[in-house]
């Protein structure tokens, strides 16, 4: 279709906001989303002042600079019998500047040089958290915090986020995330595998530039009757649902428990397994709640071309309906009620690409491709982006803790978990101003007959996942574990210190096995030693001073 556009852009480049006229304005595609915005602008600038025209290029010195740049767009249908002809409301959206081309046009005609005398910009734009965030790679820990609290740290001056979801703001023992630019992850992917993961819903206010987080779609709002006269061709998209069965299998070997879910619409023999490995029983009920609830597939969708600007609001999030109270054929498929548009694409060139027509004036003619597809207002189905999972384990290294003893005692410290009834350590991380996780210790070096606790102090990994840590290994000796290679030893040290502690060694002198039992309490000492052709008992007290 044809029509005429008044495209307002305000391109803020350099610091300084430039507001380019709507008849400067050559070349505009869009696609809005429920969760951002993506799109390219294309318009003319003159600069002839120098040369004794009129124009003046001031936005060539600001678009060079590296400075964040933001756009703010308009586009609305501008007709000549607007007095007779209903208001056209506009669509609108903004983003951040990721992409940057300037064409110079140079001519020859009447000049010693080629001077320039008009230039031609292309902006490509993101909405700001796939912009910032799609290129945001941090490594974090947080200890008792929500992932309100997280989102809130990361989201620097150019995201706006509101909240209506209690899991967000519930505080947790850990967040962890290490997003490692060579395994693909972002922050924004890890924030919709967030959603995805906890069955929430992720929007963009395409008029404020602002998101929000909830827990279920916004239902509100009175869907507008959209009139037959502006619609082209009407395209119904069959909902295939899910041909699988889920399941939600918990593989805990104290616990095993299989939680089928019921899919009428399911294929024989096809499932999809959640697995959990989880004592806590809520943990379980929690998953299965939410994989019943969860929609897995969209129902039927109406695809709509336009062969006229629309007269009625269709953004993603408004409503409207489609039945022949607005002209449509009584004929015509029925809707099941007000739908929603979950995505607008528009593509729109202007007649003339010169430099010349239209110029300076809020309007001029395009040729306009314009489609929604909209959705049932009660579909329960979440449309989100496509993500890269983010990998876990990551691994850092901590100091174990203990508050037994005095601090230069080798001691532990074992805390039960209320939820999982598992032991645990709190271990502190330097790499993270100290803080403080709780991790068991699942030792890949010993065998459960042979119980060695983690002591204070003690350098450890920990692999850490999204909301839990396991303590892997311990990495260093303790104090004066170690014994001299010439020996060719192997040692066993229990106790909390060398003033209180029994020694296990086994070594070799002049080459032949020596094996030493020896027990320390203070000034108080006990020595099995067995070697060649004796075997020694000693029990003494050490006289004089420590």
């Amino acid at each position: 279709m044809r029509d005429r556009l008044s495209v307002s852009v305000t391109l803020t480049a350099g610091g300084t906001e430039h507001t380019i006229p709507g008849g400067n304005v050559r070349a505009v595609s869009l696609r809005l989303t429920p969760w951002g915005a993506e799109g390219t602008v294309e318009l003319v600038i003159q600069d002839d002042k120098t040369r004794g025209g009129e124009y003046e290029d001031k936005l060539f010195a600001d678009f060079q600079k590296p400075d964040l740049a933001e756009i703010a767009l308009s586009v609305k249908a501008v007709r000549s019998d607007a007095e007779k002809s209903p208001t056209i409301p506009s669509i609108e959206t903004r983003g951040l500047v990721v992409e940057r081309l300037v064409t110079e046009k140079m001519f020859d005609r009447g000049f010693a040089e080629r001077p320039v005398l008009y230039r031609r910009y292309r902006v490509r734009f993101l909405d700001a958290a796939r912009a910032l965030w799609g290129q945001h790679h941090p490594t974090s820990l947080h200890a008792q915090q929500s992932f309100q609290d997280v989102l809130d740290a990361n989201k620097g001056d150019k995201i706006t986020l509101s909240y209506d979801w209690d899991t967000l703001s519930k505080a947790v023992p850990m967040v962890f995330f290490h997003l490692d630019p060579e395994r693909g992850a972002s922050f924004y992917d890890l924030l919709i595998w967030y959603v995805e993961r906890a069955g929430g819903v992720f929007t963009f206010d395409h008029d404020k530039g602002t998101y929000k987080l909830a827990k279920t779609k916004d239902t509100s709002g009175t869907a507008a009757a959209l009139p037959r006269d502006d619609v082209g061709d009407v395209t119904w998209a069959i909902g295939e649902p899910a041909r699988y069965a889920p399941r939600v299998r918990n593989v805990a070997a104290d616990s095993p428990k299989l939680s089928p879910i019921t899919n009428a619409d399911a294929a024989t023999g096809i499932f999809r397994d959640t697995a959990l490995c989880t004592d806590v029983a809520q943990d379980v009920d929690d998953r299965n709640a939410l994989e019943t609830s969860r929609a897995r597939a969209p129902q039927t969708q109406l695809l709509l071309s336009f062969e006229r600007s629309p007269t009625v609001p269709v953004s993603p999030g408004s409503l409207v309906t489609v039945s022949s109270s607005g002209g449509f054929s009584s004929s015509l498929r029925a809707a099941a009620g007000p739908l929603r548009v979950v995505e607008l694409s528009l593509a729109a060139t202007a007649l003339d690409q010169g430099p010349d027509r239209d110029y300076g004036d809020a309007a001029t003619g395009f040729d306009l491709a314009l489609s929604v597809r909209l959705e049932d207002k009660a579909d329960p189905f979440v449309h989100l982006p496509p993500f890269a999972a983010p990998h876990f384990p990551g691994y850092l290294e901590g100091k174990a803790l203990s508050e037994v003893g005095e601090d230069t005692d080798v001691t532990y410290q074992v805390y039960q978990n209320a939820d999982t009834s598992i032991d645990e350590y709190k271990v502190e991380i330097p790499a993270f101003e100290n803080k403080q996780i709780q991790a068991p210790y699942l030792s890949t070096q010993a065998t459960g007959t042979f119980y060695v606790p983690v002591y204070k102090h003690a350098k450890v990994r920990v692999a850490c996942f999204f909301d839990r840590a396991e303590i892997v290994r311990v990495l260093d000796h303790r104090p004066g574990a170690k014994v001299a290679q010439d020996g060719q030893g192997q040692h066993l040290l229990f106790g909390k210190s060398d003033k209180s502690q029994t020694s296990v060694l086994h070594d070799y002198q002049d080459d032949k096995p020596v094996l030493r039992v020896l027990r320390t309490n203070d000034k108080d000492t006990v020595l099995l030693k067995l070697e060649e052709g004796m075997l020694t008992l000693k029990v003494e007290e050490t006289k004089g001073g420590s």
